[in-house]
């Protein structure tokens, strides 16, 4: 049996509920806050280029955070409990953000913010790696308890909000103050390594398939940018409503789910890389819908791509990186790709989006999206293969 085979195998359901649980209160805040914040900031009388600088701080801030955090884990062996430490430190700094009005208050407090927040993930993904080698169950199917938690809140959110106030903020409060009790239900299965050199994450870069795998999914997340920032501005200078953002972020997220519950199913022989490829070629073709249409039935219609945008993705790249990193240095592999792709990526992206936003508009905007999203296709067709690549996912999760 190959060692990446507890993708594929269920595990009883009440050893994933803490993971799960986890999965969707975290994922349930950024339902809201991904899609409705940037309006709430710029019902604040913030201009469109603020809007992408504050955006961009979270992306900024993951280029050294998750390094530091990973590392702590990596070196400690308590995953786990660093994450209740982030949850805690996540809730309060985003607590501030409610009472923040301006500018310079608003760079600080998302600054705060982000240092904690910034971190979840790689942390989360790698508990959940351990769970999946210990019991047998699939990555996917625990991940996807994080989407279900994203289309519930944003939908209901965007159902039932009257418009962009301050309810943006505290409904995701209540949610953040959640995870720091319930992260008390996670446990750490690996022991410490004292001798973890605080670089030898880095070092994986040495690998060229490492970097051109990290140089497509980068540019992937900077052509998401102009989505993840300013769709929400972008709809409502349509004339559309906020409901038309919570479907769309719905049933963008309800493909998402339905591509993660079915991955190894969905991609058959397929290697990681492939899917890779296939997912950004499926978004320039998403984005480049979304420069042609301004109507609410057209942008709705586009939204199940978003199963590839982000699901088929996310999990491939997973995939690709659990048979390249080894597992005393998972936390740290996963801080990698995150600081590299949502950092470096999401960095740049929104900067761009934001300042790009004002200049050309959002059509044009997502017409540039669409082109950068062919380009970070063939990048991660570069990317070299592992022997066991042809077997694909479902026997392997290799890259």
């Amino acid at each position: 049996m190959s060692r990446f085979q507890p993708f594929m195998s269920p595990a009883p359901a009440p050893r994933r509920l803490p993971l799960a649980g986890f999965y969707f209160l975290y994922f349930a805040s950024v339902g809201i806050i991904l899609p409705f914040l940037p309006a709430y900031f710029r019902s604040l009388s913030l201009s469109a280029t603020q809007v992408g600088v504050l955006l961009g701080l979270s992306p900024a801030i993951s280029l050294l955070a998750p390094h530091l955090w990973g590392h702590l884990a990596d070196r400690t062996g308590r995953a786990a409990r660093v994450l209740t430490g982030l949850t805690l430190g996540a809730a309060l700094a985003f607590g501030w953000v409610s009472t923040a009005r301006t500018f310079p208050a608003l760079m600080a407090t998302m600054a705060l913010y982000a240092c904690f927040a910034s971190s979840f993930t790689p942390l989360m993904d790698t508990l959940t790696l351990h769970h999946v080698a210990r019991t047998g169950d699939t990555f996917a199917r625990v991940r996807l308890f994080g989407s279900v938690g994203f289309i519930t809140s944003t939908v209901l959110f965007g159902l039932f909000a009257s418009g962009v106030d301050q309810t943006v903020v505290r409904v995701p409060l209540v949610l953040l103050s959640a995870l720091v009790p319930w992260s008390l239900l996670l446990k750490d299965s690996t022991a410490p390594d004292r001798r973890l050199h605080p670089l030898a994450g880095l070092r994986l870069l040495r690998h060229p398939d490492m970097r051109w795998l990290l140089a497509g999914t980068s540019l992937h997340w900077l052509a998401c940018a102009p989505f993840h920032g300013t769709f929400s501005i972008h709809v409502m200078e349509l004339g559309l409503t906020p409901t038309v953002v919570g479907l769309v972020a719905g049933l963008g997220v309800l493909a998402e789910v339905g591509v993660m519950a079915f991955y190894p199913r969905l991609t058959g022989s397929w290697t990681p890389r492939q899917v890779l490829a296939f997912a950004f070629a499926a978004s320039a073709v998403r984005w480049g819908g979304m420069a042609l249409t301004s109507t609410a039935w057209g942008l709705v219609g586009l939204a199940p791509l978003h199963g590839l945008t982000f699901g088929a993705f996310y999990v491939a790249s997973v995939a690709f990186l659990s048979r390249r990193v080894p597992p005393e240095l998972r936390a740290s592999g996963q801080a990698l790709f995150a600081a590299v792709t949502f950092g470096f990526g999401g960095l740049v992206g929104y900067v761009s989006s934001g300042a790009g936003y004002d200049w050309l508009g959002g059509h044009r905007l997502f017409a540039v999206a669409g082109v950068l999203e062919l380009v970070a296709a063939l990048l991660v067709l570069r990317a070299v293969a592992a022997p066991a690549e042809a077997r694909g996912l479902c026997a392997g999760a290799s890259g």
